[in-house]
């Protein structure tokens, strides 16, 4: 059997060539947070912080600090601001076949108003890398806004 026929059709499948992270951020009024949901490529944040530890997300082998080596990656790599730094606080993860789940929230925040974002998640690793975020909220229509290598924050105004 020849295998290089199989190869051309099998390797396709293994490597993807898009490189995308879609961050919604839903601001609610009546709790006055900013809920966020990340949703990114398992592989590739493991693949990320490989240097760091083996997270073997999902796993009976799941690294024991995955959920905060996941989170400090992140404060590197997501900057929101409104006149000063936002921090969040981690709520958890979870993982959908190759799609990882995280969640965030952000408290005492009254208005998605001037939302400064600057999202760099995994374009230290992968310079085709794109973060689309999602500004939602009940009182303005959502905004959207796609970063790409080297793009410079962004302010979410309505």
């Amino acid at each position: 059997m020849n295998i290089v026929p199989l190869l051309a059709f099998v390797l396709p499948l293994l490597v993807h060539d898009f490189f995308v992270s879609i961050l919604t951020i839903r601001h609610s009024p009546a709790t006055g947070t900013l809920d966020l949901t990340w949703r990114m490529t398992a592989h590739d944040i493991e693949h990320a912080l490989e240097n760091v530890a083996p997270l073997k997300l999902g796993s009976d082998k799941e690294h024991p600090k995955a959920d905060s080596l996941l989170n400090a990656y992140f404060i590197e790599h997501l900057l929101l601001s409104q006149g000063q730094r936002h921090t969040w606080t981690w709520i958890g993860k979870e993982l959908d076949g190759e799609t990882l789940y995280c969640y965030l929230q952000v408290d005492s925040v009254t208005t998605p108003q001037d939302l400064v974002v600057h999202n760099t998640l995994l374009q230290d690793l992968f310079y085709e890398q794109q973060n689309l975020v999602h500004v939602e909220s009940a009182d303005h229509p959502t905004r959207s806004h796609t970063f790409i290598h080297g793009a410079e924050a962004f302010t979410f105004t309505w």
